[in-house]
């Protein structure tokens, strides 16, 4: 008698690890936090606005010099497609090339922009960090695809720790936003060993580095709809900053990137959910279709549960929290927090399915959406920010993002059935509105007392309109106690 493989819990695998990148990256999150608070302060509005512009302008333009292939090698690599030897030699070989190239394009770049001279020994050192990634990110990748995400979380719990703790010291030793990047280069090569040592300690190499340069054409190619997918993110989340960097002052970049940066603090807590899911359902589309259906619609409604809330929250409460964390000389931050704030929803949900459609072989219809979302974004944006300022570039974002959100509905809401989640989402609108008024009617007293009454009116809803089944998540929480 032939043994049946045991199946495959795909509920019990993505959640165990989302808990391990999670719990290991919730000291990590508070200390990222933080530490953002401390750079913001430490650098003022003037000298934050020129670290965000030259982060954004790398990034922005640094995507050309990647191209999409570690996200290609990831998926081949969880689906069994190819061997880690020769995927990894080529992989490393093409970033290093391109690496190289980026060293010399965007300095210049940035002085076609017009960009002052200290803004351009910023790209130029920032950009130099590419070849450090050009053997990082790919040997990450090794991990990823393996799904081993509790030796993802302690690579980067570790390095971020040292990155925290070097650039404080940085900046309490005088040395500006430049200093600030200079971290880059003593901690890259210290994750690149820790990772390499954790690969031979779980068996997933041995990491030969074997080249063949006549596969380089169908790895790129193989990599444009992933690399074109990075363009559109990389430019819809960094040409706000890029386009205001040079239309207007320092000060405003950096008001903005105050306001923006605080967003994304919050979208990153769903950063363990996005990163573990996209092998795990890749190799479960290849079994078991049915099961991706069920288990993406239900985690829809999860992103809902906590984006909405925070939006509404951030919404009413955004100037007050600006002025708390940042300090009066960015109270500019405060109405542009205000109305960023909807696109935590919007940012979770675009994320989610853009993983989602990448798992199931939808790559190129989400690199479209992608794509169109980040043309019209640039082109607002050149259109509004000239006039108005950081207030345009706000809503502009969230203008673009919920059209990506849309187009996502049409691309995946019948495949993964979405509607099956109505009632529980209407639910969740309910309480959201609720708590919205209650918050709003405390709010002249004292932010910390709305701040709790928010939390308790929505969690007492949450209870009493049956959001959280309480023993759904005990029988969940079993499962992945067995399997840890």
């Amino acid at each position: 008698m032939t043994m049946q493989p045991k199946k495959r819990d795909l509920a019990a695998i993505i959640l165990r690890n989302t808990l391990f990148m999670t719990m290991a990256g919730w000291a990590l999150k508070v200390a990222n936090f933080f530490y953002l608070i401390v750079v913001i302060r430490l650098l003022g509005e003037y000298g934050y606005g020129q670290y965000a512009t030259v982060l954004a302008f790398v990034g922005m333009f640094g995507v050309f010099f990647e191209l999409g292939m570690t996200q290609y090698v990831e998926r081949s690599l969880a689906r069994g497609e190819g061997h880690i030897r020769d995927l990894l030699g080529n992989l490393v070989a093409l970033r290093l090339i391109l690496a190289l190239a980026a060293l010399a394009v965007l300095p210049l770049l940035a002085l076609a922009f017009g960009y002052e001279s200290v803004l351009i020994s910023g790209v130029l050192i920032y950009t130099g960090v590419f070849v450090l990634a050009a053997f990082l990110m790919p040997l990450l990748s090794v991990l990823n695809a393996a799904e081993r995400f509790d030796a993802v979380a302690s690579v980067q719990v570790r390095s971020q720790l040292l990155s925290i703790g070097a650039g404080i010291g940085a900046l309490l030793l005088g040395g500006g936003f430049l200093g600030l990047l200079w971290v880059g280069y003593l901690v890259l090569p210290l994750q690149i060993l820790i990772t390499i040592q954790t690969i031979r300690r779980l068996g997933l190499g041995p990491l030969q580095f074997k080249v063949d340069v006549g596969a380089w054409p169908a790895l790129l190619k193989a990599g444009v709809p992933f690399g074109l997918t990075s363009l559109a993110l990389t430019f819809n989340f960094h040409a706000d900053t890029v386009i205001l960097s040079a239309l207007r002052t320092s000060s405003e970049v950096g008001w903005y990137s105050a306001a923006y940066g605080l967003i994304f603090k919050l979208v990153a807590i769903a950063d363990g959910l996005l990163l573990t899911m996209t092998p795990s359902l890749a190799r479960e589309h290849v079994e078991d279709p049915e099961r991706v259906r069920e288990w993406t619609s239900a985690t829809v409604t999860w992103l809902l549960f906590f984006g909405l809330p925070a939006a509404v929250g951030l919404s009413i409460l955004g100037t007050p929290i600006a002025l708390l964390l940042f300090g009066a000389s960015f109270a500019p931050s405060g109405p542009v927090l205000m109305l960023i704030a909807w696109d935590i929803p919007l940012l979770l949900f675009t994320a989610f399915c853009g993983s989602t459609a990448v798992a199931v072989g939808l790559e190129w219809p989400a690199a479209g959406i992608y794509l169109l979302s980040t043309i019209l974004n640039i082109i607002l944006n050149l259109i509004f920010i000239p006039v108005h300022g950081i207030m345009a570039a706000a809503a502009i974002t969230v203008f673009t993002d919920g059209l990506s959100a849309l187009l996502f509905l049409g691309l995946l809401g019948g495949r993964m059935q979405f509607t099956r989640m109505a009632s529980r989402m209407a639910r969740i609108l309910l309480a959201t509105a609720i708590m919205g008024l209650a918050v709003w009617l405390v709010s002249a007293f004292n932010l910390f007392v709305a701040i709790v009454t928010g939390v308790l009116v929505y969690g007492l809803l949450a209870l009493g309109l049956q959001l959280i089944d309480q023993q759904m998540v005990r029988r969940i929480m079993a499962k992945v106690r067995r399997e840890a």
